[in-house]
């Protein structure tokens, strides 16, 4: 029987990619993991220079992720469309709830006090 090696190396299709430590900008920062929802790489998830957003176009960019492949590029946004309608959906019937416990409050109240008002009249 053989014997295995305890530190296995990651291979190259791994997602235990290290982080980078600087991007390519004059004064180098920390690059940030961002999810892409491009059609192509629907949450593929990389690394980019936090300046890109603001306009300065560092040329920074490391995938963390490995490709998708095809049918993922089809199932990922729906799944990620279906779930963000049952996030509204949930979000709508709290707010119901609410809206709902509120009047439920109110009508025992209302009940309490008639209930007060008529027991006063017969006592």
């Amino acid at each position: 029987m053989e014997a295995s090696s305890a530190s296995a190396t990651p291979s190259e299709g791994s997602l235990r990619r290290r982080a980078p430590r600087m991007c390519y900008c004059p004064s180098p920062q920390k690059p940030v993991l961002v999810v892409s929802w491009t059609d192509n790489n629907p949450g593929r998830r990389f690394y980019g220079c936090p300046n890109y957003w603001i306009g300065k176009k560092c040329k920074f960019f490391q995938w963390v992720d490995d490709e998708i492949c095809e049918r993922g590029k089809v199932l990922i946004p729906e799944m990620r469309q279906r779930i963000l309608k049952l996030q509204a959906e949930v979000s709508t019937c709290k707010k119901r709830e609410k809206c709902l416990t509120v009047c439920l409050i109110l009508t025992l109240l209302l009940c309490g006090i008639c209930l007060c008002v008529i027991l006063a009249l017969v006592g």
